[in-house]
């Protein structure tokens, strides 16, 4: 029941990513992704980050690095091109004419050599050892990369939860002054209280309300990072793991 459930739920995320995140919502504990950390703490974080690691820009810099070890390959057979073997057959060879006295004149009746450059064994290690270092760089960018991703997505997860709790907040607030602000509306008509008091429960009201829809753009904002860090809807990841937690 609860491999069907992961699966249905991996589908939701994306079918592209099946078999990575299967592993992952079926309880992989690793904590290292080819050298990254990777919370454990947090359901949510830990998906997110999972996701994010399979972005285009780290599918980018894996293609760097199988380039890289495309020319580490090349550089490594390009010595063979340097090599060059010659030889050649006389026409007697093919049709010999009828020998004289025992003695055969034509001479050699075929002939092989070749040629190698000097310098070909001291250039060929110098262009393996540098094809060598333009994987190591390659690698050590993809782990960068890696990284920084990691680093994006947890802060933009950060500000998601933090933006999130604050327009909590407001929202109680705003509907605390929006109920103030009507009651001294009743109480300027019954006369009750000056024009400037009035005003003041609307100014008050109005400020929190625009601060509401500041942290509503802000946590609107936080979400569209995400979604570009992860490449699915945080809706989809939302449903998935509480989904799990639900199990």
């Amino acid at each position: 029941m609860y491999a069907l459930t992961a699966t249905l739920l991996i589908l939701t995320i994306n079918q592209s990513k099946g078999q990575t995140n299967s592993q992952n919502i079926k309880g992989n504990t690793s904590k290292l992704i080819q050298g990254i950390y990777v919370p454990d703490d947090d359901p949510l974080a830990k998906q997110l980050v999972l996701l994010a690691l399979e972005n285009a820009d780290i599918k980018a810099s894996q293609y760097q690095v199988e380039e890289a070890e495309e020319q580490l390959k090349l550089a490594r057979s390009e010595w063979w091109n340097n090599i060059v073997l010659s030889g050649n057959i006389n026409e007697y060879s093919i049709n010999p004419p009828p020998k004289t006295g025992g003695y055969y004149p034509y001479y050699p009746r075929y002939n092989f050599g070749g040629s190698i450059p000097f310098g070909i064994f001291t250039t060929h290690a110098h262009k393996v050892r540098a094809a060598k270092k333009a994987v190591a760089i390659a690698e050590e960018q993809k782990i960068l990369k890696m990284q920084q991703v990691k680093t994006e997505v947890l802060t933009a997860y950060q500000d998601y939860l933090m933006y999130k709790q604050q327009l909590s907040t407001e929202n109680t607030l705003v509907e605390n002054l929006y109920n103030v602000y009507l009651q001294a509306e009743q109480k300027f008509r019954n006369g009750q209280i000056s024009i400037d008091e009035y005003n003041k429960a609307l100014q008050t009201y109005n400020g929190e309300l625009n601060n509401k829809l500041t942290l509503q753009r802000d946590l609107n904002v936080s979400k569209l990072k995400i979604e570009e860090l992860i490449g699915v809807p945080l809706e989809n990841v939302l449903r998935a793991v509480d989904n799990i937690k639900g199990k």
